[in-house]
This record gives C-alpha cells, structure tokens and sequence, in this order.
C-alpha cells in the first residue's frame, strides 16, 4: 500500500466510495484521491482536468505511486461516455459545477463545494436528484460533501 495521505475533505470522499467502483474525477488536479482509491479500494478511476499543467502534475503522481489510473484534459465532463461511474467533482463553486454538470445524468454525484449550496441542491433536486448523504468538514475552513442519488421516475 502506499503511504499517501489525504487532506480531510479528500479523505472524507473515500470514505464514501465502495471498493471496486468506478469513478470520474472532474478536476482532479493532482490525481490524489485518484491514486488514494486505485491503491486502497482497488478504484478504476478517470482523473479530467482542463488544465494540461493539472493532468501533467497527476500523471508525475500516478507514476511516483505505480497507480493505474487514467488521464484527460477536458472541459468538465463534455464528451465523455457515461455508464455507471460515481462522478466526483471537489474544490469548485457552484457555477462552474452547475455548467459541468448541465447534461443528463443518472450517475450517482459526489460534490464537494463552497459556494450557494442551496443552489445547488435546488439544481440538482430539479434534474430528478436526492441528497443520501449531506456532511460538513472542516479542512482550513468548512466545506459540504454532498452525496447525490438520481432518483427514477416513472412515467
């Protein structure tokens, strides 16, 4: 196992995710929690940022820790095929997660923002979303982790 260790918010993340799942990791910067979840809960994981310095610093960190874990600079989640990953999306603010996330989904959503929670909460409650889970963490200073289901309807 590798001896990486998570910042609060990220850990907190894991903690929520099955072994084995497959997840989309939008932003994913450096590729941390990316690595953190194909290492201890043996994770298929997509690390997307739309930064190129961003994916080259994950892709230096998937190699330190032998992780296998793939990368792509992309603009959110445009283009991307879809099936049945948990899509996670930590450190933006509402906008930007609102414009990510302005498709149609039924992925389950972890997300983590700072700004208008409510907002995005009412966003999400109209795309046919539930809140399962809904926890404060402090890490510097206080964040919400929000785990979102979608919910089918029947028409």
């Amino acid at each position: 196992m590798t001896n990486l260790k998570l910042k609060p918010r990220l850990q907190e993340i894991c903690n929520l995710i099955k072994p084995n799942s497959k997840i989309i990791d939008v932003g994913a910067d450096h590729a941390l929690l990316d690595i953190y979840l194909n290492k201890h809960k043996n994770c298929v994981c997509l690390a997307i940022d739309i930064s190129e310095k961003c994916i080259e610093r994950a892709k230096e960190n998937i190699k330190k820790y032998d992780a296998n874990i793939k990368t792509k600079v992309n603009d959110g989640l445009n283009g991307i095929n879809l099936n049945d990953e948990i899509i996670v999306i930590s450190g933006m603010g509402t906008k930007t997660i609102k414009n990510i996330l302005n498709l149609q989904l039924t992925n389950d959503l972890i997300i983590v923002t700072h700004t208008d929670i409510n907002e995005l909460k009412e966003f999400l409650i109209n795309k046919n979303y539930n809140i399962d889970l809904e926890k404060d963490i402090f890490d510097k200073r206080k964040y919400t982790i929000l785990y979102f289901k979608y919910q089918k309807t029947t028409s």
